[in-house]
This record gives C-alpha cells, structure tokens and sequence, in this order.
C-alpha cells in the first residue's frame, strides 16, 4: 500500500507544531485540558492528547447546536480536542500499527465511553493487533455530528496526527496505518458515514453497534464498491429495527452480499460472516450492544482484517 508522504515526517516535529497550533488557537487549552498524557493501565497504556485534527472544534457547530428547542453551546459541547489512543500490552512497538476509530453516541465523553463500554479491556481481551482511537465527538450533548469528519481529508490528517504521537511514544521515527477499522454506536454512524463518503484512506471494515438511524446511501456506495465486510448489530428498541431491516431487503435487491444472524442472549455469540453486510440482531438494549456479553471483543477477535 502507498501512503502519503505525511506518514513520513518526524515525530517529534509535528508534535512541537501541534502544541503551538492549539495554544495559538486555543488560549486557554493548557488550562483546559493536557496536551498529551501516558497513563499506565493493567491491560495496556492510555494515550490523552488533544489533536487539531480532531472532529472539534468545527465551523459546523461555531454557534452550538439545538435540539428540541434547547441550546448546547459550542463552549460547553464543542471545543473538547481530545484524541484517547489505547496501546493493548500484548501489541509490540513497529512501524506499522492497524488502527480501529471508534465514535461515540450521544451524551458520552471520551472516559464515559471507555468506562462504560470497557472497550480497552475488550481490545486487550481480544489479543487483536490493533490500537484503539477514541476522538471526542459531541461533548455530553444530544447530536450526531461529526464534525471536521464530515470533512474530505481530514479523517487521513486525523490518522496521521495520532500516528505521530503513537511514533513518539514507541520511540520510532514514524509509524504507518495498517488496516483500518470503523467502529462506533449510536450516533457515531453519522461521522462514519462521511468517512466512507469522502475515501482519501482504505476502510476494511465498519462496525455498527446499533447505529444505523440514516446516511445508507454512503454505507451502500461502500459496500458496492468493494467493502471488504459490515456489521450492523441492531436492538428491538433503539430506534434502529426498521432502518436495518428496510437497508437489508435492499442491498439484497440491489445484488449486494447481505447476511441475517440473531444470537439468543443466554447463548454463545454467533459466528458472523467474514465479507458482505451482515445484520446481527439481538435482544440486548441499546447501551448493552458494545459489552454486556462482550461483543466488542468478539468483532476484535475474529475480524477478517485484523487476524490477517
């Protein structure tokens, strides 16, 4: 694979540019918030830092964001530029890294996320050879947006800038992505899709944990084009149900390779295809489809781009 020449640069010279940038654009971020932080954990280390090329701040939300007739303040909700980064202990230090992106759903933070859903510990579980990106999405606010992700390029640059800090962490000159993996619940489809939209950067595989409210023509064009495998995992009751079941009977009419499994939730998780779209129902509720039985771990464990 050719990548750009970005992922060449040193480390330690865009690390210097980034902290300028954002205390130049940000003042009050050495207040507000680390520039980077490495914390220890059981499992793995915890990367903090905060990215200019993080979904926010954006233009999209300047002047904040209504829903339902209240205000959320770009203040309060917006201009959060963290970027969590997990390194599992089992992974070693290389020039190349895969990387699964995860976009959080409504009213969540970047700690929130990792507290509830234990995705690191289901990561370091899963002894997949990848790292985690968590990037702050809409900051404790009912919104979907993704923010520069809905941006052409800018979902790369995001990739290029928490390489660099993987890079200096590991002490290598640079580091590359590997294979790259989509993840996210709820109203992380949203920024997802964009992604997918604008290309600029190879997705082998996208993963939504009952997220699937809209934006199907950008799924569809991926899979038509030659996405490699999706999951859709959906609930009775999040909103979901009818939009997964719709999207399915049309990729199928369309000629596009879609599956249906269903695991019983007193049972074992099933066995999922490894290429199409496969649509994976389940009795769980909307907040329990990312760790109740642990089925983050299980996409982790047997992805078909992460075990090859």
């Amino acid at each position: 694979m050719a990548y750009p020449s970005f992922f060449s640069s040193g480390a330690a010279a865009f690390r210097a540019f980034a902290a300028a940038a954002l205390l130049l654009l940000m003042p009050g971020l050495a207040q507000a918030q680390p520039v980077f932080s490495a914390q220890l954990l059981p499992h793995g280390t915890l990367l903090s830092t905060a990215l200019p090329s993080a979904p926010f701040p954006s233009v999209s939300r300047k002047g904040g964001h209504y829903y339902r007739d209240v205000r959320y303040p770009a203040g309060q909700h917006y201009q959060d530029s963290t970027v969590l980064i997990f390194i599992p202990q089992h992974l070693e230090p290389g020039r190349e890294v895969n990387c699964i992106v995860h976009f959080h759903g409504w009213w969540n933070h970047t700690d929130s996320v990792l507290q509830a859903f234990k995705l690191t510990e289901q990561l370091s579980g899963s002894g997949a050879a990848a790292i985690l990106i968590v990037p702050q999405g809409p900051r404790n606010a009912p919104d979907s947006g993704g923010g520069k992700m809905e941006e052409a390029g800018q979902f790369g640059r995001l990739l290029q800038d928490v390489l660099a800090v993987v890079a200096e962490h590991w002490q290598e000159e640079s580091v590359r992505p590997g294979r790259v993996v989509l993840s996210g619940h709820s109203g992380g489809y949203r920024a997802m899709a964009y992604i997918l939209l604008h290309g600029g950067w190879p997705i082998e595989e996208v993963w939504l944990f009952d997220g699937l409210y809209g934006q199907l023509e950008k799924y569809a064009m991926w899979l038509e084009r030659g996405g490699q495998r999706m999951v859709n995992l959906y609930t009775d009751d999040g909103g979901t149900y009818d939009t997964s079941q719709g999207f399915l009977k049309s990729l199928r009419a369309w000629g596009i390779q879609a599956h249906e499994v269903g695991s019983v939730e007193t049972g074992a998780l099933p066995n999922l295809p490894r290429a199409g779209a496969v649509f994976w129902h389940t009795e769980l509720g909307h907040n329990d489809v990312l760790h109740v039985k642990r089925q983050f771990e299980h996409l982790c464990r047997y992805s078909p781009a992460l075990s090859r």
